[in-house]
């Protein structure tokens, strides 16, 4: 029994939409499959690591991360590359496995975080019971500092210009830069208060001088009378003309 509001040519459509979109899909799997199995994928996956390791990202890099993040499921979906593939995950993996027990490994007395007493293991502390907040994430490293958190720095050619000896034996180990001791940098705006300060001592210091500056020109007309003479210089000519 064919419905009241059945159309046949709605129907026909509908089919033909149908198949448009089969073969929509098709050519667009066709696409990617040719696209991708000219990439790189050790690439791509750096590529991926790069912006999702990036704290400021735009707008523009998230929509590339997505897109990065969709041909790299199609890889590994329709098993693109499996030969290079397959080496660099377990290659990760590995390389993760390792790191996550390095984290572990309890050092002792080799740790940085070593204290007979209270933390005998070396173990790392939890950063949310330190009572100031860590900046970036505590390390179990150990001291001496490991190999490659030090870097070794070519001799000075100018050693062997002057024909300066050197004692046998390595070099000791010395830091190139020296921190906390450079001087905060003041801003250059103070406060009002600062500048009233300021004024206020100005203006005492000026009062300073100046009832200085009197006293001064006091004992200047002072110093014309001497130590043996007491009468003043009016007196004393009078005195001399009788």
């Amino acid at each position: 029994m064919i419905r009241g509001n059945y159309s046949l040519a709605a129907e026909f459509k509908k089919n033909e939409l149908k198949q448009q979109h089969k073969i929509q899909q098709r050519q667009k799997r066709q696409h990617q499959l040719t696209k991708l199995n000219s990439v790189d994928p050790i690439r791509l996956y750096r590529q991926i690591e790069l912006l999702e390791a990036n704290p400021q990202k735009d707008q523009k890099d998230h929509k590339k991360l997505k897109q990065l993040k969709s041909d790299w499921d199609f890889i590994v979906k329709n098993k693109l590359h499996t030969s290079k593939i397959e080496p660099f995950l377990k290659k990760i993996e590995s390389d993760k496995d390792a790191k996550r027990k390095a984290e572990k490994k309890l050092w002792g007395a080799k740790s940085v975080y070593f204290n007979p007493e209270l933390n005998p293991l070396g173990k790392v502390p939890n950063a949310e019971n330190l009572t100031y907040k860590v900046l970036t994430p505590l390390k179990n490293d150990t001291k001496p500092l490991k190999a490659h958190s030090s870097k070794k720095y070519e001799k000075d050619p100018l050693i062997d210009t002057l024909g300066v000896v050197l004692p046998p034996g390595e070099p000791p180990m010395f830091y190139k830069e020296v921190f906390n001791t450079k001087k905060a940098i003041r801003s250059q705006k103070r406060p009002v208060e600062d500048d009233q300060e300021q004024n206020s001592k100005k203006l005492r210091h000026d009062d300073f001088h100046n009832q200085l500056s009197d006293s001064e020109d006091i004992n200047d007309d002072n110093e014309e009378y001497s130590a043996n003479n007491a009468l003043a210089p009016e007196e004393e000519a009078y005195w001399n003309a009788k």
